[in-house]
């Protein structure tokens, strides 16, 4: 039951490798060579969480930072397909500037930035590196600027926001009902091919039999 519940929490998530690197540390006589990879993880629902992991190879590496970045799982305060105010992050020498943006807009930003904010679902956002562009230093300022996002305070005094929220909520639904009927449409289509090929060995059966 345990293993269950586990292997269902791990397909609830998407994940991506933002940075796979070779460290080699050198020791009297040799040298260790030794992999890093970050890694980040998100629902597209506003939960998203970011780790570097160290292994012997890249595999091992991948893992590690992927158990990392669950653990680091946080829930982001957004207002409905964007952020709620500007904010800037910072990482060591990174610095990452977040700002809202209107619907359409797109997610505007590159390298590891635009990673972490498609895994956390911001869908209209504009993203700009003020620092070091190091991904992996980009990818923890960005995540710890959406961490320090404050939803409640800023949505009571900006009405538009609120909108944004709504307007979210409608396009959601909108997408599911769209989703749904695709399917029925699928369903459809594969219950009249299964018919057809019925008809059709009907068919060969009966022609043989009348060669016969």
């Amino acid at each position: 039951m345990a293993e269950h519940t586990k292997e269902k929490k791990e397909r609830a998530y998407d994940k991506k490798t933002v940075s796979i690197r070779r460290v080699a540390k050198v020791t009297k006589g040799s040298k260790r060579l030794r992999f890093s990879a970050m890694v980040v993880v998100g629902d597209h629902n506003g939960s998203v969480g970011v780790g570097l992991g160290r292994g012997l190879d890249t595999r091992s590496a991948v893992e590690k930072g992927e158990r990392i970045a669950q653990k680091n799982l946080t829930k982001i305060q957004l207002a409905g397909d964007t952020i709620p105010h500007e904010i800037i992050g910072k990482e060591g020498a990174a610095k990452v500037l977040l700002k809202p943006a209107r619907p359409g807009t797109g997610v505007i930003a590159g390298s590891s930035v635009r990673t972490v904010l498609e895994l956390a679902g911001i869908d209209n956002v504009y993203g700009k590196l003020l620092g070091t562009s190091d991904s992996v230093a980009s990818a923890y300022a960005t995540f710890n600027a959406l961490k320090d996002l404050r939803n409640g305070r800023v949505l009571e005094r900006m009405r538009n926001m609120r909108e944004r929220v709504e307007l979210k909520k409608e396009t959601d639904k909108e997408k599911k009902i769209r989703e749904e009927k695709i399917k029925a449409k699928k369903r459809l289509q594969e219950k009249e091919d299964r018919k057809l090929k019925e008809k059709k060995n009907v068919r060969r059966v009966s022609k043989s039999k009348v060669r016969k």
